[in-house]
């Protein structure tokens, strides 16, 4: 009882607030979108707000033909790994990609079996450039301002230079 009168009850309350866990399942699988692109890889779901990403190895496949493969981080590509884009027409790319364009060492495959092998910023060739063409002929070259001069290496140079030192190994042997 207290002064006034009222009688006063001291009762504990058990005050644990519950945590919830976001609960968050990763594995792999096979996905179809509306448009027709495919996804086939390592994804991530969340379940409280029911978001499905791409989390992890996989390729990512558009309905007309071109195809995203590398490490996805939270439905982006290629966050620091490097990728390799195919397209349709059979050109390719691998190397880096920021902000979904060509960043950084790669090297970028045409459809005829050229490939430039060069530094991108931007999706452009910058520096010192490497082209071999289709016939195994090494070009070299340098890009500025989105322009890019090259001249070959001097073939009948190469090949003098072999037989010379065939020829002086044949001697020595003689």
């Amino acid at each position: 009882m207290t002064d006034s009168g009222d009688i006063s009850e001291t009762a504990t309350v058990d005050t644990k607030k519950q945590v919830k866990e976001v609960l968050v399942i990763q594995d792999e699988g096979f996905f179809v979108h509306d448009t027709g692109d495919t996804y086939n890889g390592s994804f991530e779901v969340k379940k409280k707000d029911r978001s499905i990403k791409m989390q992890g190895p996989g390729i990512y496949t558009t309905a007309e033909g071109d195809a995203y493969a590398g490490y996805w981080d939270n439905d982006k590509i290629g966050v620091n790994d490097e990728v390799m884009i195919s397209y349709q027409d059979g050109s390719r790319y691998q190397g880096l990609l920021k902000d979904w364009c060509y960043t950084g060492r790669g090297r970028y495959y045409y459809p005829d079996g050229t490939v430039l092998q060069c530094e991108f910023v931007d999706n452009c060739p910058v520096g010192n450039l490497t082209l071999i063409d289709p016939n195994g002929h090494t070009w070299l070259g340098k890009a500025e301002h989105g322009y890019c001069w090259f001249q070959p290496v001097n073939h009948l140079y190469v090949m003098l230079e072999a037989r010379k030192r065939r020829y002086e190994t044949m001697k020595v042997l003689t």
